[in-house]
């Protein structure tokens, strides 16, 4: 019995082999349909990558704005503190005119000789002297009302009631007029 049950086995098998393969062509014929749950998990991996570079983009738009108002009142503090520096250098040449024009009278005052012209001399550079003074105060002066005009903005942009307020116009104006639906 031993032959008979080898063919019987290698019948088996030959069947299961057959089933396998018409298993196999049948897989192959019918077309692969996406998963669904695999689908939509992908879309919605989509949405969430284009609603991420949207994202970036504004951030990115609104960081190059910020860092453009940046640069301009880089410029502008430049363009200030040079001004300072140009009024200040007028300043020193002043006093120092001042100082010659008043140890000259001193000078004329001890020798008993007043010179009048040695006196319109002191007098005018006096006058410079206080000028320049009075536009070294002023440059000062716009210095700091500009580094301040940007925290004065943003600490009244922060203290503006109207704009934690939502926008409840029609619930109000119900409201005003008695119709609560």
């Amino acid at each position: 019995m031993l032959m008979s049950e080898l063919d019987e086995y290698q019948r088996r098998i030959t069947a299961a082999m057959d089933r396998v393969a018409k298993g196999l062509d049948r897989m192959n014929a019918a077309p692969a349909e996406p998963d669904e749950d695999i689908v939509q998990a992908l879309e919605e991996e989509r949405l969430a990558n284009a609603q991420l570079n949207e994202r970036i983009r504004t951030l990115k738009d609104g960081y190059e704005g910020e860092l453009s108002a940046l640069r301009d009142q880089v410029e502008a503090g430049a363009a200030q503190m040079g001004q300072l520096d140009l009024d200040l250098q007028r300043l020193r040449q002043a006093n120092e005119q001042l100082s010659e024009a008043c140890e000259k009278l001193r000078e004329a005052n001890a020798e008993g000789l007043a010179d009048p012209k040695l006196i319109d001399t002191a007098l005018v550079a006096e006058l410079e002297s206080l000028r320049a003074t009075r536009a070294v105060e002023m440059a000062e002066v716009d210095a700091v009302l500009s580094a301040l005009a940007p925290l004065v903005e943003a600490t009244e942009a922060e203290d503006d009631p109207a704009q934690d307020l939502p926008d409840d116009t029609d619930e109000t104006d119900a409201a005003k007029t008695g119709d609560t639906n």
